[in-house]
This record gives C-alpha cells, sequence and structure tokens, in this order.
C-alpha cells in the first residue's frame, strides 16, 4: 500500500560524496509504477475544510491552475500574526542549504553563547547482532540527516525527528 499526496512538496534531491546532484523523482515516475500499482484508488474527499468555495480554492492551487480570484481571496488572508508564547510557525525550505542557513541567522538572533556539540560515533552491532565495520559506519552516516557538528544555545527551540531517536526518552516525550 503507498499512500500521499502527489501534489505536495516534491522530492528534495541529494549531493552524492562527490557533490554532484543525484536526480530524484516522485514514486508515481518510477519504471515500475505501472507494474506494482495495478488501480489506484483517488481519495477525493476532503475532510479539513467544509467551506466547497475554498476547497476549490486550494485545488486549483495544488494542481498551479489559480485564477485572479482565487489569488486575491488568499491574498485577503494576509495579516500579522502575534504569538503569545513567543514560538512561531514551523517554516519549511526546499533545499537543506536553505534550512541551515534559517537555522543559523536563529541561532544568531538568539542572546548568549552557542555551544558546540560534536558527535562521536563508534561501529557497534546490528539489530541482528551483527558486527557492524567501520567503512559500513561511514556509509550509513552519510546518509543520515544528522550533522557530525552542531552549535545549540539554551533558549534554542529543537524539533526532534522521533523515528531517528526511537531510543532515546526524548523521542517518548518523557523529557
Amino acid at each position: 500500500v503507498l499512500s500521499g499526496d502527489f501534489c505536495q512538496l516534491p522530492p528534495v534531491p541529494d549531493r552524492g560524496k562527490d557533490g554532484i546532484q543525484i536526480a530524484s523523482t516522485f514514486a508515481f515516475e518510477a519504471e515500475s509504477w505501472n507494474r506494482c500499482i495495478k488501480r489506484p484508488i483517488v481519495l477525493t474527499r476532503v475532510f479539513r475544510q467544509k467551506e466547497q468555495k475554498f476547497v476549490d480554492m486550494l485545488n486549483a492551487m495544488r494542481f498551479g491552475k489559480l485564477g485572479a480570484d482565487s489569488i486575491q481571496a488568499f491574498g485577503s488572508l494576509s495579516r500579522p500574526v502575534k504569538y503569545s508564547d513567543g514560538i512561531g510557525p514551523t517554516q519549511l525550505y526546499p533545499t537543506r542549504a536553505e534550512v541551515d542557513r534559517a537555522n543559523q541567522a536563529r541561532l544568531n538572533s538568539l542572546p548568549g553563547d552557542s555551544i558546540r556539540y560534536e558527535a562521536t560515533d563508534t561501529p557497534g552491532r546490528d539489530s541482528n547482532d551483527n558486527l557492524v565495520s567501520l567503512e559500513s559506519m561511514k556509509r550509513l552516516l552519510e546518509r543520515l540527516v544528522a550533522q557530525q557538528v552542531i552549535h545549540l544555545k539554551v533558549v534554542l527551540l529543537l524539533l526532534f525527528a522521533p523515528h531517528y531517536l526511537t531510543h532515546c526518552r526524548l523521542a517518548r516525550k518523557s523529557c
């Protein structure tokens, strides 16, 4: 079973060890798609929005077919937002470089000195109790989203990716 909204953000391409961009495609662009997906089922009922005009505007946006009326209606929704808790919205960026720039700018805007943390990785055993070689460990680490070195400040808000932290208390929200 495959599920997802193929009108969402496109896959973000990775870069190989040599820095060359590796092509990334949507699942439905794969050569195997038609062999694997015999009967696609398209869900059409919208649950989060009740007003049909707004649903139609969102669908037009998803397919890149916004009319002038929809653009004006979306524009009329723009307003300054105040966050009483001081926590702003999560921001999404299309590339890791843009994420890094935004994170660095936010870190620089916070008071106090930053503390440098560097990961120390040592080979161990996999889930089948097989010894993991140093080379295998290095290849695995190259594919991780986590950075080798990070700088943090005491007041910095963090976003944890629970699927990377399943062994950690923080992933279970017990901190």
